[in-house]
């Protein structure tokens, strides 16, 4: 750990990448964040329906004291329903169903349970509907129904998933910047992190949001690089600055679910440049330490729908039930954190996740600014959470198929390629 820290201070580690490739559920767009909603009842007037489809997990919705109760949220128009995910606090529903509807009357039930255990409940569903409700039949405790979140999955039918982007090409996802127009935007009082700059499309609609996280002694330099190449294919990204240069990897993982709570809440504030920017799929990425950091985010904050760790660092992490998919870039010459020591183990272990591992030439230092091979890299984490961020299969065959056979055949490029696929 001396060598560890020594080499950190002189080179100033950096973010780890996250990136993920999951099953289509967790590819789908977050659809209820912002929507219109509405209860059968709220405890209080601090405890509104709205806050359960706020991004806030700090807000939430709370019934009465009694059954049956119900959250039903209008996403606007018919929608593919591929997953919902339950953020409850201490009061939960034992029983519950979840139910969709095309006019708000008629309702249909796609899922239902009586051993309802309250925490995070990430269900896997199948349904479509313009309205979607959690109908509560038999409370777990004395009190109401509570979420801090409720969160519905899926697309929106005839809406294409490309926001404009054209067709990608090699050399186009090759070039340092793609084909949105971007802008850049200081947030004002970061809260659970130190500072974030946040680079995001100037063009309409609504994008996925992606966290930078240096490493040890990192800043938010060491990824540079990556923010407008990302934001200029359709994503907002907010690069952190952390709260000490020698935060752990778990507190870097607790600052990237600060800086994603942020910018979700940022996109449903007017005022700012980014108001309706944002449409609450979130991902994460860093280097080191901070990759360290993804791995955390992505095992315990199911609003991470895919991760790029890089040359990422966590003694004794065990990330075994990580579901998400996960993009793993190591360096071949990394003394610090090889891929032999922590990627690797944890690409093994992750049995029920999508995952991608390169590992290319280069020290410790590969995934920074100023290092590596940027246009390579580049490439690979735009195609990666293009697809599992925004559900863009026109980036698939850059990660599997003969488009990436180039790079993953040239031995001065990539020295090690491991993949789930087909995608």
């Amino acid at each position: 750990m001396t060598a560890l820290i020594a080499l950190a201070t002189t080179i100033g580690l950096a973010l780890t990448l996250l990136t993920a490739t999951a099953a289509p559920a967790a590819a789908a767009d977050l659809l209820s964040q912002g929507k219109p909603v509405t209860s059968s009842s709220s405890e209080n007037a601090s405890t509104p329906a709205s806050a359960a489809v706020d991004g806030n997990t700090a807000t939430r919705w709370s019934s009465r004291f009694s059954d049956p109760q119900w959250l039903t949220v209008d996403l606007g128009a018919t929608a593919t329903i591929s997953q919902v995910v339950l953020r409850w606090e201490a009061a939960y529903a034992r029983s519950f169903r979840i139910q969709t509807s095309d006019d708000g009357t008629a309702w249909t039930t796609i899922y239902s349970t009586a051993t309802g255990a309250g925490g995070t409940q990430t269900l896997d569903v199948d349904g479509s509907g313009r309205y979607v409700r959690l109908y509560g039949t038999q409370r777990g405790t004395v009190y109401g129904y509570s979420l801090w979140e409720f969160q519905v999955y899926g697309s929106g039918e005839g809406t294409p998933p490309d926001n404009g982007i054209p067709d990608p090409t090699t050399a186009s996802l090759e070039a340092a910047n793609g084909p949105l127009t971007t802008a850049t935007y200081t947030v004002p009082n970061p809260s659970g992190y130190g500072s974030g700059t946040v680079t995001y499309p100037t063009a309409g609609g609504s994008y996925p949001g992606i966290v930078l996280m240096p490493g040890y002694q990192g800043t938010q330099q060491n990824l540079q690089w990556l923010a407008p190449r990302l934001a200029s294919w359709g994503f907002v990204v907010i690069n952190v600055g952390t709260n000490t240069l020698t935060d752990d990897p778990e507190s870097r993982g607790r600052q990237i679910t600060a800086a994603g709570t942020q910018l979700l809440a940022l996109g449903n504030a007017s005022g700012n440049p980014l108001s309706g920017k944002l449409n609450g799929t979130l991902g994460a990425t860093g280097h080191s330490m901070g990759g360290g950091g993804v791995m955390a985010a992505l095992r315990d904050d199911p609003r991470f729908r895919a991760g790029a760790p890089t040359a990422p660092y966590h003694p004794n992490g065990n990330f075994s039930g990580v579901t998400e998919p996960t993009f793993f870039m190591t360096c071949q010459s990394d003394s610090v954190a090889h891929g032999n020591t922590y990627a690797v183990p944890w690409y093994n272990s992750m049995s029920q996740a999508e995952k991608l591992y390169i590992e290319v030439p280069g020290d410790h230092l590969c995934p920074m600014t100023g290092y590596g091979n940027k246009a390579k890299q580049g490439k690979w984490m735009v195609s990666f959470f293009s697809l599992w961020l925004r559900a863009d299969t026109r980036f698939s065959p850059f990660l599997c198929g003969p488009a990436r056979d180039a790079d993953k055949n040239n031995t001065s490029l990539v020295t090690r390629w491991m993949d789930t696929c087909q995608f």
